[in-house]
Formats: C-alpha cells, structure tokens, sequence
C-alpha cells in the first residue's frame, strides 16, 4: 500500500489540529479524531481492501470513482458522501486546457481522497496539516470541514486559472488592437487560432464550474446529514465564490467575442484598402478606355458620320437610364 498515506488528524491543546501518519489502517477510530486516506492510483486490491473496512456498498461503486471523464457530482448512500470533482491544471490548462479530477468518499469519522498521479490539492493539505496546523478551524478534525477544505482549494483553483486566462486574453487584446491600428494587413492564422484556443479555454472553464456550483449548492441546502449546521455558513461563502467564478469567466467570454470583433474589423478594414484600391485604378483607366473606344471607331473614315451620333446618344442614354434606375433603388 505505498500510494495509501494515512493521517490521523486530532485536536492540539492549542486549538489547531496534528496530523500523525499511520503504516497501516487502524482497527477503531477514536471520537475526537478522524482518519484521512490518500489514494493515489488506487489499484483493484486497494479498493477491496478499503470496501471491507470502510463498509462500502456496491452502490457507492468505488471503481468508477477512480475513472476519468466523469462530470462532477455529489451523491449519498447510507450516510456515505461520494463526490466526484473536476478542475482545471494550472500547468497544463493554458497550454492545452487539461484538467485533473479529485474524488471523496466521506463517512462520518474518516474521509478518503482518490486521484490519478500527483495532486497539488491533497499535497497543499497535507503539508499545512503536517506543519502549522489549521488554526483558523478551532474545531475538533471533522469530515465536513475536511470536505469544506477541498472544496474550497478546488475553487481557487479555478480563479488561478481564470486569473491566467484574463492576463492572456489582455494580451490578446492589445496584440488585436495594435493590428487593428498599424498593420491589419499582418493579421495571420495563428491570431485566429489563438482566440479560438481562448474560447475553447473559457467555455471549458464555463463547464467545469456549472457542476461544481450544483455541489456546493446541495451541500448548502443542507441535503446531506453528514454535513453540520455549523459548517454551513462557511458552504454558503463558498457558493457565492462559485457565482463569482462564473460571473468571471463570462467576462472572459465576452472580452473573447469583443477581441474576435477586433479580428473580423481589421480584417474588413483590410479588405476595404484592396477594394478602394482597385476602384481607384478603376477610376483611372476607365475614362481612358471610353476615349479609346471613341476614337477607334472608323465612322468617319467610311463617311457614315451619322452613325457615331447615333452612337453617342445611345451611350448617354443608358449611362442616364443606369443613373436613375441607382437613384430609384436607392445605391446613388
């Protein structure tokens, strides 16, 4: 069991909680403490193993928690949270918009984490525990505020990454309007790509956050006995973070649509140059190309004069009946 780390967590006399690691799975767990699990690549021994111990059903399904693709969830069966979390990689989302998964299993006096390699949430936990403490919880080590505590280290995940998500979109942006200013001509497809990457970035932080709100919320409405009245506040601030969030990231969306706006008018402005300067050579070579016209008639050279005022009234005509049919649809 190398990838189990097994934490007994208990209240210190100075009001912050001690962290002690265990070689192996204790027989009882005493009231004023709890057992934390860490398990990192569960294998199919680990997870029988934990099954016989913990009392888990084949409802609660704990193979498919150690799955990827699932779309965050929070249910319970007999007393027994099992919640399932997505969230963004801080080094890995900007470069390829990759998100890494942290699932529980919560009973009533012990917890157990579950994720695939290395976790930055359960290490940040972990070392705060094993160093200084929680002295900010005055209260005895308890499986909500446990779950309250990765929850809410989930969702600054979510602003880091947010975070890093304007500072681009702001470069971005200043990159869209320079061009837009000085070289619309230079705009290229890597632009392009850029904004679409963004976009794809933005809606899939807008997906992963909608189930994360639904989890909190749930635990806020109190739908869970396992969660005390006491901790619910602390829920309710953290659901407001999560509206926040989403009101944060809508407004990456829509700084996406104004930069992709950006794109598309210097674009037309580049457009419109092409076009004026072609009317303009247009403009030029016409006129002498009427004269040309004009003059290489043979009208005079075979006495027949009648015929090019014929024709002159006859170019005049549909040059006036062109004029007025513009005027009438309104292009003059």
């Amino acid at each position: 069991m190398q990838l189990l780390t097994l934490t007994v967590l208990s209240r210190h006399e100075e009001g912050r909680w001690n962290a002690t690691t265990l070689e192996s799975l204790p027989d009882k767990i005493n009231v004023d403490t709890m057992l934390w699990i860490d398990a990192q690549d569960l294998s199919p021994e680990e997870i029988l193993l934990l099954k016989e111990r913990f009392g888990l059903t084949d409802e609660l399904n704990l193979e498919e928690l150690v799955k990827e693709g699932w779309r965050s969830k929070i249910e319970e069966h007999q007393d027994i949270i099992s919640c399932y979390t997505i969230f963004p990689n801080q080094d890995d989302f900007i470069s390829g918009a990759k998100t890494n998964w942290l699932a529980f299993v919560v009973g009533k006096r012990w917890i157990i984490t579950i994720h695939k390699g290395y976790s930055d949430i359960t290490c940040t936990v972990y070392r705060k525990i094993s160093t200084h403490g929680y002295f900010a919880l005055p209260l005895l080590p308890s499986t909500d505020i446990f779950l309250f505590i990765f929850l809410d280290l989930i969702t600054n995940e979510f602003f880091l990454v947010s975070d890093l998500v304007h500072v681009r979109l702001q470069t971005l942006g200043k990159e869209a309007g320079r061009l837009f200013r000085e070289k619309s001509k230079q705009i290229t497809t890597n632009f392009g790509e850029e904004i679409a990457k963004s976009r794809d970035q933005a809606l899939a932080l807008r997906q992963s956050i909608g189930p994360l709100r639904e989890i909190v919320g749930r635990v806020t409405r109190g739908e869970f006995a396992l969660v005390s009245s006491e901790i619910l506040p602390r829920f309710e601030n953290l659901y407001d973070r999560t509206i926040s969030l989403i009101d944060v990231v809508d407004s990456s969306r829509d700084q996406i649509h104004e930069i992709g706006d950006i794109l598309i008018n210097a674009q037309t402005l580049t457009t419109n140059n092409i076009i004026r300067l072609l009317t303009i050579v247009s403009a030029i070579f016409l006129p002498l190309t009427l004269i040309a016209a004009i003059c290489g008639t043979n009208f005079f050279a075979s006495g027949i004069t009648i015929g090019f005022y014929i024709m002159i009234a006859v170019m005049v005509g549909i040059a006036v009946g062109l004029i007025s049919i513009f005027r009438i649809k309104g292009w003059l």
